[in-house]
């Protein structure tokens, strides 16, 4: 299916340098409804989530519309959910999850203070707090105004702070049907092995980590992406460990470079992104792009297989052949040379001369 639109990324900036994606804002969205006034839209989000007030307009400027098609496809957290509750229609994609939950500040106290200063840090975290609690219960109204529930009700839930499976939103009243189509499911997949990859969701955005056990393959591709990264940064610490500090700064992105092309030609993906901090990061498309060559090699793995058992097969098919055809032959030239006679002792012929035979020729006349 295509989409008209799509909100990904950190909501309420145009690119999230954290991540190393690009994000979605409300002036975005506002300026793609506004060249499609009157026309029903699809839109697919895939979120972490981000500003609530961005979050908040966006689902604003959603409802004015009337006429959007919201399709959660792989994960939507936090404020992501919130710009959907407006929409006309919420599909989720079989696979994909949703999570709902309490506003937070990002706090940075880090300051000399006396007696007065914390009193009045501890004043100013009290405002924090009761600030929160308001955000919350917008939220909650929020979620109200779709899935019919009360405030407390969904207060509940967001306390909880859990992932909830298709069918659970669905359940909970925030989507309202499921998508049961292996196109959907593929993407959503894809999605969330990214995230699984990806180790700041609770650093960056504040959520629990996603469910893991309910996908084992996401989780040993994690693994398997993480052992690449380690491998990665230890070659390089290996290979800068007797230089000098001077020489090791000047050698590192160089190898890098060297180690990160030997990495992408043995997982068949190009163009690996590495970050400020120097680590590796793969797209969505990228870790499709892996799992299809994956399930091409393991495909080329069984047929080779298959090809090499019957190969066997014929292999000793062939040796009995040629056994069989070895003890025929024995048994024949054994017969054969029962039967064989020999001439023995052969009478020796003398020479005769020409007088010889004129003489015996004349005495019978």
């Amino acid at each position: 299916m295509n989409f008209d639109f799509y909100i990904t990324g950190t909501i309420g900036v145009v690119f999230d340098w954290w991540t190393g994606q690009r994000g979605t804002t409300a002036a975005q969205v506002r300026h793609f409804l506004d060249e499609n006034k009157d026309k029903e839209v699809n839109i697919a989000v895939s979120s972490p989530g981000g500003y609530l007030d961005e979050g908040i307009t966006i689902c604003e400027l959603i409802k004015a519309h009337g006429k959007c098609n919201m399709f959660i496809v792989g994960m939507t957290a936090s404020a992501a959910t919130v710009l959907c509750m407006k929409a006309k229609s919420v599909k989720i994609a079989k696979g994909s999850m949703m999570l709902i939950h309490n506003s937070s500040y990002t706090l940075d106290v880090w300051t000399t203070a006396n007696k007065k200063g914390i009193d009045q840090i501890i004043e100013n975290f009290r405002k924090y707090r009761d600030d929160l609690d308001t955000f919350d219960k917008a939220i909650a109204d929020i979620y109200s105004s779709r899935n019919g529930k009360t405030m407390e009700e969904n207060m509940s839930k967001m306390d909880e702070e859990k992932w909830m499976m298709a069918q659970d939103a669905v359940d909970f009243g925030i989507a309202d049907s499921v998508i049961d189509e292996d196109e959907f499911e593929t993407h959503a997949k894809s999605i969330k092995n990214y995230y699984l990859a990806y180790n700041g969701l609770t650093e960056h955005f504040g959520l629990p980590d996603i469910p893991s056990d309910e996908h084992k393959e996401a989780k040993h591709r994690r693994g398997f992406l993480e052992r690449i990264r380690s491998a990665f940064n230890k070659a390089i610490d290996d290979e800068v460990t007797d230089e000098s500090t001077e020489s090791s700064t000047n050698k590192q992105p160089e190898m890098k470079k060297i180690i990160l092309n030997m990495i992408c030609a043995v997982i068949a993906v190009q163009d690996i992104i590495l970050n400020e901090k120097g680590e590796a990061a793969l797209t969505e498309e990228q870790l499709q792009n892996i799992e299809n060559d994956l399930k091409a090699k393991a495909d080329r793995i069984t047929a080779l297989e298959a090809e090499k058992k019957k190969a066997e097969d014929d292999k000793k098919t062939a040796e009995q052949a040629l056994a069989d055809l070895q003890k025929q032959f024995d048994e024949f030239k054994k017969k054969a040379g029962d039967d064989t006679s020999h001439v023995h002792n052969e009478e020796k012929v003398e020479d005769v001369s020409a007088k010889d035979m004129y003489n015996d020729v004349k005495n019978m006349i």
